[in-house]
């Protein structure tokens, strides 16, 4: 089930392009307990942090994204993501369970709750050149999912590709 809307997202230039690296931060928070929807990562410290090429972890019954815990975890993954032309993108997110994307801090996609993998999607209108964003997932338990896709004219729906997201240097990270 596909559930959408639009909104227009001013450009907003995000880091030089000096301090940029390909990837996006991903954080892996272990939780240890059930939820029913997004848990407040506020005060916790990532299990795991790393840097993460894309978003696209497909459906696993096992460990998720090599290493995290099968259940109760969180993951987010911050950065820069790279538009090529001005227009409108789709941004579909398939998880199980939930998940949602924000770019330059405005809500797109909210895919929250517990359900099997099904998409949603969300529309904003964005210029051309680098945004924020930020896509967050948690898992309560058995399979889990998360990629995330776009599309926008003449590009058909695909996994957003790894040439597209770029984090801040990382001292961490980086090295």
């Amino acid at each position: 089930m596909l559930a959408g809307f639009a909104l227009t997202i001013p450009f907003v230039p995000a880091q030089e392009a000096e301090d940029l690296r390909p990837g996006l931060v991903g954080e892996y928070f272990d939780l240890g307990e059930p939820m029913d929807d997004f848990p407040s990562l506020q005060k916790r410290k990532p299990t795991l942090r790393r840097i993460d090429r894309q978003v696209k972890f497909e459906k696993t019954p096992d460990s998720f994204a090599g290493g995290i815990s099968k259940d109760f975890f969180a993951a987010r993954w911050t950065g820069i993501i790279r538009l090529p032309r001005d227009g409108k993108y789709t941004f579909i997110l398939a998880s199980d369970d939930g998940s949602r994307l924000l770019v330059d801090g405005k809500l797109v996609v909210d895919h929250g709750g517990l359900h099997a993998m099904v998409e949603a999607a969300g529309g904003a209108e964005l210029k051309a050149g680098d945004h924020e964003i930020r896509i967050e997932f948690f898992e309560n338990r058995y399979d889990a999912a998360c990629v995330v896709s776009w599309e926008f004219e003449g590009q058909a729906k695909e996994a957003i590709p790894a040439t597209a997201f770029f984090h801040k240097k990382d001292s961490e990270l980086d090295k």
